[in-house]
């Protein structure tokens, strides 16, 4: 059965003057050098690039990088996209410091399978010492490192010695590797933006995960380097794998995307092409870094540096905020006031700093803004150059959260959320977050964007099943803890209404809902009263009423406090003829005063148990259906009512009559002509409420 077609990435690492890009046309029959200004100096000053077939399914695409100390950060803008790296020694020269530089930036960008071409043997004169002084340089310069058991290959581009034994070294290397994430989003950050006439503006990149497939997809976003543009959808007119015409590309290609809808000077190195919420242009980002131990400063709060992410750089601020793995046993820092996203779990933890060969979790500042994402690898170095020999390369390591919170006072939480997402687990990363938010719930975008999971339903249904979560949509979820706490919250603010207003029959539920601490969006505040109302704990008091109440207030279902039911009971046997505000003040059935009694027909009015038909007169829920029966019917039977009417047909005075047949059109049951009323708009539907 023949093998899938894989790609992947080469990229050349290594001094200047090695013979890199000489390497490079040597296995590939390409000359990356395409500047006027690279072939008069004989250097690499830009990323060069070539395509080249190993054979087995395998296509591989090579990036030579510049080697010369002044164009690291051009050499960081392509390795960001390797899967092997090909670091070239000479054999006459050795390790040298941009040598060791590459190392550092290799090593920190987590590209640890590759090979040593040790070039230029050729010049040794056959001299096995030599070439063992300079095998053993080699080696020496690798120890301590993930690239320590890397094979040390003699070759030469001038004779094509060693080239065969170069060539399998890599193909085995190739195709062992692990194939880059097909299932995640499409990711390409932009390493060169042109013009090709006649066809518009053009983008190569890695593609680092994903695939790409114009023929199915309307467009990719476009989230540029520059803060002064806002990302925008961009339709992909045609597609090139190393430099071929493509209906689709896969993770681990080497491709050219041409672009409608933008303008050539919008475009630069640095921009980044994706789909959905996985990049994000960030102005602060949550970090975790590793320190080299050649560097001489302590990174602590307010140390600057330069940040390379993918094709870009910006100046950077650190703030440090911990190691990644607490000093306490497992599980004692945790999310423990969710309803309030703002405030720190726990006590301020002590000011921390990473030393030089140290780790930890930092928050840093980036001026300007960068497109970042989770996972990503970024490369720390120094904002002005030393002449240090190890390079200017500090640091690096991986973001964890590329939209982390803001505020005051939130250290401690900080640190809880950036531990839980450098997890391996997506449940855990995506429930952390859902804890953090509390109150705020978080949609499937926020946590895509945070927390790196493109399809985050399946790991959430786990944390579901396991009661952790609940659902508020079909892409919003809300930590259940938090959920029961605010149905807590709910329940005691009725509990006290009721305790202060003992007369009154429940409380209005937009004002229970805008009582919930923590600022819930709406969609959590709804939720955490039916979450209450699910528990019998709180129950609506009637079913036309958007009251709510406690159970024992209401002493029954349907029932009433003593003084509101002997009024109700007064209005039920008084049927269609109720006594007037008036009349009912001078014969109380309970010997309240006026305001007493205008409060409680207020009161039986909100549940749904009286109607008001005028400021002066209500009818029994019960009266007043039947009069709309009898009054549609005679509608329907003559097609129209009036006063004289109305009364002969209820027996109903003057008195009742006037008020009912004005009441009626303003809820367009009738609709009045003159002295008569003719049926109106909500009477064939019987919108009587």
């Amino acid at each position: 059965m023949a093998k899938e077609p894989r790609s992947v990435v080469i990229g050349t690492a290594g001094h200047i003057d090695h013979g890199k890009t000489a390497l490079v046309h040597a296995l590939t029959g390409v000359d990356t050098d395409r500047l006027p200004e690279e072939k008069r100096r004989g250097i690499t000053i830009e990323l060069g690039f070539a395509a080249w077939e190993l054979g087995g399914g395998l296509h591989a695409s090579v990036v030579d990088v510049p080697g010369h100390e002044a164009l690291v950060r051009t050499m960081v803008a392509g390795a960001g996209g390797f899967d092997l790296f090909l670091l070239v020694v000479s054999a006459e020269d050795g390790v040298m410091p941009q040598t060791r530089e590459h190392l550092h930036v290799l090593e920190l960008l987590g590209v640890h399978a590759g090979v040593v071409a040790l070039t230029k043997i050729d010049r040794l004169g056959g001299d096995p010492e030599a070439l063992g002084l300079a095998r053993d340089d080699v080696r020496a310069a690798l120890a301590g490192t993930p690239l320590a058991e890397a094979p040390i290959l003699p070759c030469s581009a001038r004779s094509g010695e060693g080239l065969d034994d170069l060539r399998a070294a890599l193909r085995r290397l190739a195709a062992r590797l692990p194939p880059r994430p097909l299932r995640d989003r499409p990711i390409l950050a932009v390493d060169r933006a042109f013009v090709i006439k006649g066809h518009g503006a053009v983008v190569t990149g890695a593609l680092l995960s994903g695939a790409v497939r114009p023929g199915r997809e309307a467009s990719l976003l476009w989230t540029p380097v520059d803060p002064h543009r806002a990302p925008r959808e961009l339709r992909v007119r045609g597609l090139q794998v190393r430099g071929r015409a493509a209906d689709e590309a896969l993770a681990g290609a080497r491709v050219a995307l041409n672009l409608a809808g933008v303008d050539i000077d919008e475009l630069s190195r640095g921009d980044v092409i994706s789909r959905g919420a996985r990049v994000s242009r960030a102005a602060v980002a949550h970090l975790l870094l590793d320190h080299l131990p050649h560097d001489a400063a302590t990174w602590a709060s307010g140390a600057a540096v330069q940040l390379c992410a993918g094709a870009a750089s910006s100046a950077a601020r650190l703030d440090p905020l911990g190691p990644l793995v607490p000093a306490e046993p497992p599980g004692h820092v945790s999310f423990n006031m969710p309803l309030r996203p703002d405030q720190a779990h726990g006590s301020p933890p002590p000011p921390f700093q990473i030393p030089p060969g140290g780790r930890g979790l930092v928050r840093a500042r980036l001026d300007p803004p960068l497109p970042l994402w989770h996972g990503q690898r970024v490369i720390l170095r120094r904002l002005h150059s030393t002449g240090d020999p190890a390079g200017d390369t500090i640091g690096g390591g991986v973001v964890l959260d590329p939209a982390p919170t803001l505020g005051r006072g939130q250290r401690a939480r900080w640190i809880a959320v950036a531990r839980a997402l450098a997890s391996q687990a997506p449940a855990d990363r995506l429930s952390a977050l859902l804890t953090d938010a509390g109150a705020r719930g978080l949609g499937a975008a926020e946590l895509e964007r945070r927390a790196g999971v493109v399809e985050p339903q399946p790991h959430v249904q786990l944390l579901i099943d396991a009661g952790r979560l609940r659902p508020l949509s079909t892409d919003h979820w809300v930590d259940a803890a938090t959920l029961d706490q605010l149905a807590e919250r709910a329940i005691a603010h009725v509990e006290r209404f009721h305790r202060d207003n003992p007369l009154q029959l429940g409380l209005g539920r937009a004002t229970v809902e805008a009582s919930l601490p923590g600022h819930p969006s709406a969609e959590v505040a709804a939720a955490a009263v039916e979450r209450a109302i699910a528990r019998a704990e709180l129950v609506r008091v009637s079913d036309s009423s958007a009251e709510l109440a406690r159970p024992a207030h209401l002493r029954a279902t349907g029932a009433y406090p003593p003084e509101l039911a002997l009024i109700l009971a007064h209005y039920r046997r008084a049927g269609a003829a109720p006594p007037t505000l008036k009349e009912l003040e001078e014969g109380s059935p309970t010997g309240q005063s006026a305001r007493e009694i205008l409060s409680a027909v207020t009161l039986l009015q909100r549940a749904g148990a009286l109607v008001r038909i005028s400021p002066d007169i209500s009818l029994a829920a019960e009266a007043y259906e039947a009069l709309l029966e009898q009054i549609s019917a005679h509608l329907a039977r003559r097609g129209e009512i009036d006063v004289q009417a109305l009364k002969a047909a209820s027996g109903l005075s003057r008195k009742y009559v006037v008020p009912l047949l004005e009441h009626l059109d303003r809820i367009q049951l009738t609709r009045r002509v003159g002295e008569r009323r003719v049926p109106g708009p909500a009477l064939k539907n019987k919108k009587v409420q």
